[in-house]
């Protein structure tokens, strides 16, 4: 938003940028109240509709009222026209009768009698025109509240003032919206329920993607009751594994909680979750090692109940891998005859189940090394172009004429 206002400011002056964010908050509230549901189309075509109706009729009016004051001008001047004709139209009649007099006296009659009728003449049409430049200056002036002049200006000094306000409503009303979405997001990130959720999707998301793999299924149920209850839904994520015939699951409780669980609660939390589930394996995922109850991103709290730290994708991927085959191994030693060597694969999965652990912990090293290596070709580098500079610094010496003395 400050990139446009820039743009528009540098190419197009102070004048434009101030309609743009005019036209900009007419926008921001119509796409406010369709946010809402409410008919915004219908309100601001008709808000619209009665502002250019209203600004039609005073132009009408006022155009009316100018064609009716260009009538009376010319009026006006007709009127002069004839006044002055009327005036000077016996001075011939008024001449032959002073000449018919006698001689002696012709000049002198004939003067006085032209100087009475221009000065009549005259002293009319300064009325006529004194009269009609009154009534020009008293149309035409805004003091005037009779003026079709001073009541456009009325009308349009009301509009704009209503326009003003109009846009001070509308500002008001988003800056009421802005603050209204901060404080619910600021209510979302302190309510633990709506980070949870949020977290339980971001969790699903990638067991999603570890069962596309396998070919496993994956089922979000952390709003859903559990399989013979109309309330229990403990468990968010059930993950089935598909690959023998008694398709044992995967019970995921996620958690994302400013206090880390403590093995007891971690226990609590998973036992639940598979019995409501009816799972063969429980995992709770947290955001990282923190809250992980041991010194790993991984921690068994129980039997076949297990703690894992989802920040590093590998590591949670590699643990879903160990689960997805202990849950195997317990659903085929559950089953009567079994034709798979069953204790051989509950002491492989043991050993990938300790070694998990011991594979955290090379990791961290192997980390650590890297940050190390970094260092050390930083400051390997660093010293290679020390030594360089030196070795130019003594060949620069080593030439003829570098001695001044």
């Amino acid at each position: 938003m400050v990139a446009i206002a820039q743009r528009e400011l540098a190419a197009h002056g102070p004048a434009s940028l101030e309609e743009t964010v005019a036209r900009a908050v007419a926008v921001g509230l119509m796409a406010g109240e369709l946010q809402r549901g409410t008919d915004v189309e219908a309100v601001v075509q008709r808000a619209l509709s009665g502002f250019e109706d209203a600004l039609a009729t005073r132009a009408t009016a006022t155009v009316a009222q100018l064609d009716e004051l260009t009538a009376r001008l010319a009026d006006t001047e007709q009127a002069t026209r004839q006044a002055a004709a009327t005036a000077l139209a016996d001075l011939p009649a008024r001449l032959s009768a002073v000449l018919g007099g006698e001689a002696a006296n012709v000049q002198e009659a004939v003067r006085q009698a032209a100087t009475t009728v221009q000065a009549e003449a005259l002293s009319q049409l300064a009325r006529v025109v004194s009269s009609h430049t009154e009534q020009v200056r008293s149309t035409l002036s805004t003091d005037n509240p009779m003026s079709p002049l001073s009541a456009a200006k009325r009308e349009i000094t009301a509009s704009v003032d209503g326009a003003r306000r109009e846009l001070a409503e509308g500002i008001a009303a988003v800056r009421g919206m802005i603050q209204a979405q901060q404080a619910g997001q600021a209510a979302g990130r302190r309510n633990p329920n709506v980070a949870g959720t949020a977290w339980e999707t971001l969790v699903a998301d990638h067991l999603a993607s570890f069962a596309a793999a396998t070919g496993d299924v994956v089922e979000h149920v952390g709003s859903t009751p559990a399989p013979g209850s109309n309330s229990r839904k403990a468990g968010d994520v059930v993950l089935c594994v598909l690959s023998s015939g008694a398709r044992p699951t995967i019970a995921v409780e996620c958690k994302n909680r400013s206090r880390a669980l403590s093995v007891r609660e971690a226990q609590q939390a998973l036992s639940d979750a598979r019995r409501v589930r009816r799972a063969t394996v429980g995992l709770l995922v947290v955001p990282d090692e923190t809250h992980v109850p041991g010194p790993s991103r991984f921690c068994r709290v129980g039997a076949v109940d297990f703690v894992v730290a989802a920040d590093d994708p590998t590591a949670f991927t590699l643990v879903l891998s160990v689960l997805r085959e202990l849950s195997l191994v317990i659903a085929a030693g559950q089953q009567p005859g079994a034709s798979v060597d069953v204790g051989q694969a509950q002491t492989a999965v043991g050993h990938a189940l300790e070694l998990l652990p011991r594979w955290d912990e090379l990791t961290r090293h192997i980390s650590s090394g890297e940050k190390s290596l970094a260092s050390i070709r930083t400051s390997a580098e660093t010293l290679r172009r020390v030594l360089t500079g030196h070795l130019q610094e003594a060949a620069r010496a080593l030439r003829p004429g570098s001695h001044a003395g």
